[in-house]
């Protein structure tokens, strides 16, 4: 594999990729340019060169690497990266996951990954600037846990195992809508997953709230049996007020000790902890950040494999440890082949988008100032995880503060040993040993390989580069020496050390080699847009095409049914979106691109539009005002009230109802569109007290206050029995014109009210006219003519209109005149 580096940065990120039809050609930018052919058995020539100084750097002929065929890279970045570095380097035919991390430009601590596929070829990609790239979707954790409802002791059906060693009474985990110990003060709760981890794994908590004097956190490497059993590494976490730190936990089943490897910061509630176990490594992550990072390598005791989990301990109340969540999943793994990073920033310890990790029994790095330097006085070395270099790779640091110290690049670490590896240039400023090449050898010792004498300047650029058994090194692009080692470590990571007061401004290394694209996408089509609530518009579109793959999508978004200023909405590699946290009732326009792994921009697509509909109403209505209710009958009350106001409108008062003086047990009984209501239930009984209250209903079913509570009594049962019938009448004829009428009075269970006299003229005569209503009797009846017969029937009517029966009928003929 040939790799061509120290192309110039550039201000713009992109890939090229030469389709194998393509058997030469130029891609020309700003500040260089790359020239590449590719002849018909495969292989690749390539030249870079800048303009402003024409210098060239040409690698030779690469061997034939199968098929012709060519596919670029695809990169995602979990944080929006700014870039500064320029390589060229050639792939070996086959799948490859990579990861990248650039050189920051920015605050920003970048961190990416590329999956490489090809049919058999070479890709060529070159990374050169800033760019936004957001975070891609993420795969599911291998088992996690919010710790929802209610269960003691926790299992979540068998996906918990409790850690005996530590609770000789007993004490465990339980769950309320989060994990918790049991037990205070003597105990503490442990318990492991039973889900499959890897052995290289992390586990992550979620505080939920974290007292006084309490702890919690994640546990890895969990020993499952044998007579280490529930031994692991623990990030012991308190909020100051316990102890906080990276522990080793040695158990047995029935008891424990802790030994304390590397502090760590203070918590509070809300922090993100998880803890890494990568290889001999153990690091603790907080909210994103590198917490401590330590390599067990040179342990006596240490812990491999085994499972995930999480502790818990407090001596005040149960509810000061409590776990808001959990999760496991599997350890990041290294995957690119070349970095580089300009120190830009502060982190101690050096992290980088977890890049960096120290060798067994070394602190590590720091950063501030843009320079890079050993948390130690005494020697520092540290490796790079992030990417996995061919065993053709080199190492270059730039110089920065030389005097009082000494250090240089590290290749073919190998990151598993016990103890430190690799092969060193050594740069002896401080004249603690000779300047030279040396081999780390893991029982700590250094083997000198081959010395010199070189100026050591800041600012310098020094480069060991590994090929085969051939070290090389190189001051500012020149070689000063070659020299062939005895064949140990034919590959692994690249690094760099330092001893005192000796830093670095740059560093970069990994593969010989480096990328390009210049191809855009096409435009993504058929974008649509739809509200799919009052918050939230949701988003569609014809996937675009790309020569080499399209990487992601640009959502952009502006407010307004006629805007035009466009702004960044998000990104998704899928062909939907949804934009949330929108505004009720708004409309909002859309546009969307695809960019490919060297960031080429599409054309953007049609703009759609939606509207998010108004916002649900969950403010109810006010309370009804001055409920008044009446009876009106045996059978009705009637009830009226002020109206109440609502913020959208008033849709219906609940009417509700309950029975007796001081009654409180109100029933709805009916619901009404305006400030009346007449209560009609047949149920209701007679002179009976019944009390009403009322509240206000909106269109969203909002309920309002009560109104006032109102009582009526019910007015008494009707009178509906008919008095009896008159009996005995007799008309008595007085004069020629007069008549008296006498009978015997009816009765009526409350009173007669009047007797109503009815007569007609005339023998047999049935056409009877009421002529009088009396109270009582004797009736005359006058104005008669003489010497005529009448007949006459008589009825009494009660206060109610009750009408009894006709009494019997009775007539008489009036007097002849003088008589």
């Amino acid at each position: 594999m040939t790799t061509f580096t120290d192309c110039c940065p550039l201000s713009t990120l992109f890939s090229a990729a030469v389709d194998a039809s393509a058997l030469n050609g130029r891609v020309q930018f700003e500040d260089f340019r790359i020239e590449f052919s590719l002849t018909p058995a495969g292989a690749a020539e390539l030249a870079c060169s800048r303009r402003r100084s024409r210098q060239s750097l040409r690698g030779g002929r690469v061997g034939n690497r199968g098929p012709a065929g060519w596919r670029r890279a695809s990169c995602r970045s979990r944080r929006p990266p700014q870039f500064a570095s320029c390589s060229i380097r050639d792939v070996t035919a086959g799948p490859i996951a990579g990861r990248e991390t650039w050189r920051e430009r920015s605050s920003f601590r970048p961190r990416g990954t590329a999956r490489l596929s090809r049919g058999g070829a070479i890709v060529l990609v070159v990374v050169l600037a800033a760019t936004l790239v957001p975070t891609p979707a993420l795969a599911a954790p291998i088992a996690s846990s919010n710790f929802t409802g209610s269960e003691n002791p926790l299992s979540e059906n068998g996906a918990w195992v409790a850690l005996t060693s530590f609770s000789p009474n007993g004490g465990r985990f339980q769950k309320n809508n989060g994990a918790f110990p049991t037990i205070i003060n003597s105990d503490l709760a442990g318990a492991r997953t039973t889900a499959a981890v890897p052995a290289d794994h992390h586990s992550e908590v979620v505080i939920g709230h974290l007292g006084s004097v309490s702890n919690l956190g994640p546990a890895v490497h969990v020993q499952t049996s044998g007579p280490q059993v529930d031994s692991h590494y623990l990030w012991w976490a308190s909020n100051g007020s316990g102890q906080t730190g990276l522990y080793r936990i040695d158990a047995n089943g029935t008891s424990f000790a802790g030994s304390l490897m590397k502090p760590s910061s203070t918590v509070a509630d809300g922090d993100r902890l998880r803890l890494i176990a990568r290889g001999p490594v153990i690091y603790g992550v907080k909210n994103g950040l590198r917490d401590f990072i330590y390599n067990t390598g040179r342990d006596a005791v240490k812990y491999e494999g085994g499972t995930s989990g999480m502790m818990a301990f407090t001596s005040t109340d149960v509810a000061n440890a409590r776990i808001a969540s959990w999760s496991t999943d599997a350890a990041p793994v290294s995957s690119g082949t070349w970095t580089s990073t300009d120190f830009l920033g502060a982190e101690d310890p050096l992290d980088e988008g977890d890049r960096w990790y120290p060798l067994p029994g070394y602190s590590g790095f720091k950063k501030t100032g843009g320079v890079a330097s050993g948390n130690d006085f005494d020697h520092n070395a540290t490796g790079v995880w992030s990417i996995a270099p061919p065993q053709r790779q080199y190492s270059e640091v730039t110089l920065g503060t030389v005097a009082g110290g000494s250090g240089g690049p590290i290749v073919r670490i190998q990151r598993n040993l016990s103890g430190h590896s690799g092969w060193l240039l050594y740069l002896g400023a401080a004249g603690d040993a000779p300047s030279g090449v040396y081999k780390m050898v893991p029982d700590g010792t250094h083997t000198i390989g081959r010395s010199f004498d070189p100026q050591i300047v800041p600012g310098d650029k020094w480069r060991l580069t590994a090929d085969g058994n051939t070290l090389e090194v190189f001051r500012n692009g020149v070689s000063q020496f070659t020299f062939t080692t005895d064949g140990s470590y034919p590959t692994g990571d690249v690094g760099m050390e330092a001893y005192r007061a000796f830093t670095y401004s740059h560093w970069e290394g990994g593969a010989l080699g480096a990328p390009a694209d210049t191809s855009p996408p096409t435009a993504p089509s058929g974008l649509s847009a739809t509200a799919s609530s009052s918050t939230q518009i949701s988003l569609t579109w014809t996937a675009s095409t790309d020569d080499v793959g399209v990487r992601d999508y640009t959502v952009e978004r502006c407010t307004g049914a006629a805007c035009a200023n466009f702004a960044f909405a998000g990104t998704t590699a899928a062909t939907t979106y949804d934009d949330t946290g929108r505004a009720p009732g708004t409309t909002y326009r859309y546009q969307v691109k695809a960019n490919d792994a060297a960031n080429n921009a599409s054309p953007y697509s049609n703009v759609a539009s939606a509207t998010t509909p108004a916002a649900a109403d969950t403010e109810a209505p006010s309370a009804p005002g001055l409920l008044v209710a009446a009876g009106t009958s045996a059978k009705q009350v009637d009830l009226t009230w002020t109206a109440a106001t609502d913020n959208v409108g008033v849709t219906g008062y609940l009417v509700e109802r309950c029975k007796d003086v001081g009654c409180a047990g109100f029933v709805e009984i009916g619901v009404a569109s305006g400030t009346t209501y007449s209560d009609t239930d047949p149920g209701l009984a007679p002179t009976t007290s019944y009390s009403y209250r009322v509240r206000a209903r909106d269109a969203a079913t909002n309920l309002g206050p009560y109104s006032n509570v109102a009582t009526a009594l019910t007015l008494a049962a009707p009178d509906v029995t008919p008095p009896t019938a008159p009996s005995s009448l007799l008309p008595t004829a007085v004069l020629a014109r007069r008549m008296t009428l006498t009978w015997a009075p009816s009765t009526d269970n409350v009173g007669v009210s009047a007797y109503l006299v009815e007569r007609c003229q005339g023998l047999g005569c049935t056409t009877f006219v009421q002529v009088a209503a009396v109270a009582n009797g004797p009736f005359d009846d006058t104005n008669l003519e003489s010497n005529t017969h009448y007949r006459y029937r008589v009825r009494a009517k009660d206060g109610a209109g009750n009408l009894s029966l006709y009494s019997n009928l009775a007539g008489a003929t009036t007097l002849s005149l003088g008589l």
